[in-house]
């Protein structure tokens, strides 16, 4: 799987946290004059599957804030599906709730992360009363509180690594040889603007046991040709699928949100 490479510069920070809504075809002028004219064929094959795309800050944290805000959009009421999203809900908050026990116990500091946890949980507690158009300006704001759920991700995932070491050693010893899993967490997870990559997001699909699709738009595909595209998923507590609602789009080094037209009316409201 290829790697979020995203790097910290004058135009990313310049670029919104997260954009409103657009039409997937928003893309094509990145790649007017582009030799490899796949990237235009690949921008509308997805366009017929997908009705919009949101435009993530390629900050080094995009699939973390990605993940986190498309997760959020699931577990606000939602007419028609109140039922599901207040399952999820209660399934995230529980796991919230439980996780800061959980990563003391594998070493981190209660002090350092306190902070970080109690405010994933009011945020969460939250939920059921904000609004679509809240959700995204509290996403879009620089030093907001978001910015915490985007580092707690980090946190859990990292968490994760270390409680299943032995499982994920193997994934760490090619690229980064001689380092142990806690040292990478260290160095390539916890940090902000780290860079993403298959080991992180099967670590945070498993420990909350939700799962992503990842459409590539990489110039591989050519005319009629579908995308390549990436399912990472696991079973959850009761030995069925974890659900898979969170679509990303993949472009080399970066990702962005993707919604299904199948989604219908939603959310098109809102931003």
């Amino acid at each position: 799987m290829a790697t979020n490479n995203d790097e910290p510069s004058s135009a990313y920070a310049a670029s919104p946290l997260l954009s409103d809504r657009m039409s997937v075809l928003c893309l094509k002028p990145e790649y007017v004059g582009n030799v490899n004219g796949n990237f235009m064929h690949g921008i509308e094959s997805l366009d017929t599957r997908y009705g919009a795309l949101r435009r993530v800050r390629g900050d080094g944290n995009c699939f973390f804030r990605s993940f986190i805000f498309t997760l959020c959009e699931h577990l606000l009421p939602s007419q028609g599906a109140e039922d599901s999203n207040a399952a999820l809900r209660c399934r995230i908050q529980d796991k919230i709730q439980k996780s800061k026990s959980e990563l003391v116990a594998i070493g981190y500091s209660d002090v350092a992360i306190d902070a970080f946890w109690e405010t994933f949980v009011d945020y969460l507690a939250a939920m059921e009363t904000r609004s679509y158009a809240e959700l995204v300006q509290d996403f879009q704001t620089e030093g907001g509180e978001a910015e915490y759920l985007v580092w707690y991700m980090r946190l859990l995932t990292a968490g994760y690594m270390k409680k299943n070491a032995e499982r994920f050693q193997p994934f760490i010893d090619g690229p980064y040889p001689g380092q142990t899993v806690a040292q990478f967490c260290a160095t390539e997870v916890e940090p902000m603007g780290k860079e993403c990559d298959q080991p992180q997001i099967a670590a945070l699909t498993e420990a909350l046991e939700v799962g992503v699709k990842i459409e590539y738009l990489d110039g591989s595909a050519g005319a009629g040709e579908p995308l390549q595209s990436y399912v990472c998923s696991t079973v959850d507590a009761t030995e069925r699928q974890a659900p898979v609602f969170i679509t990303l789009l993949y472009r080399p080094g970066h990702y962005d949100i993707l919604y299904l037209r199948e989604r219908g009316n939603e959310h098109e409201h809102a931003t």
